[in-house]
């Protein structure tokens, strides 16, 4: 029902989406340490968005394949109009707490990990779920590293 095409053009606009809020995140921190780190983290953003760009789907699709694909993406966009990330713009450009951005982001990446978990349980070849449980597990990586961020910043400042 839902394509390769489809579900690597929902995850291109996920890690844009992202890499886009860190980076304006970045400009507007006034700390330079978090600063840093949201311009690491749309480093990270921009490098999966690259790994998804490269998804090429190879398959030939019949003409009820292609009935089925057109209803799977309109499908696909529904859901993901109406999946709340929580990695909101203007919550973190407004916020000047370290420790509630880190939360945010870190809220943000599990979002992002709880979606591509569901599309890695629609995806049938072995290749492409190999490669999305790498972009996962750096995801979980991203999360952990923020969280770490978050306690070390919660008992420095205590």
């Amino acid at each position: 029902m839902f394509t390769i095409t489809d579900i690597r053009d929902i995850a291109i606009q996920i890690e844009r989406n992202g890499e886009e809020a860190y980076r304006k995140a970045a400009r507007a921190a006034g700390d330079p340490e978090l600063a840093k780190m949201f311009d690491w983290m749309a480093d990270e953003e921009a490098s999966h968005r690259l790994w998804f760009e490269s998804i090429v789907s190879e398959k030939i699709l019949s003409e009820d394949e292609l009935l089925l694909e057109e209803m799977g993406r309109q499908l696909l966009q529904q859901m993901v109009a109406d999946q709340t990330f929580s990695l909101e713009q203007s919550q973190l450009e407004d916020t000047t707490d370290f420790i509630h951005m880190l939360d945010q982001s870190a809220q943000f990446e599990q979002d992002t990990i709880d979606f591509y978990d569901f599309l890695k349980a629609i995806i049938d070849d072995p290749r492409t779920k190999e490669q999305l449980s790498s972009i996962i597990e750096e995801e979980r990586a991203h999360k952990d590293k923020l969280a770490e961020l978050s306690l070390f910043r919660s008992h420095a400042e205590q």
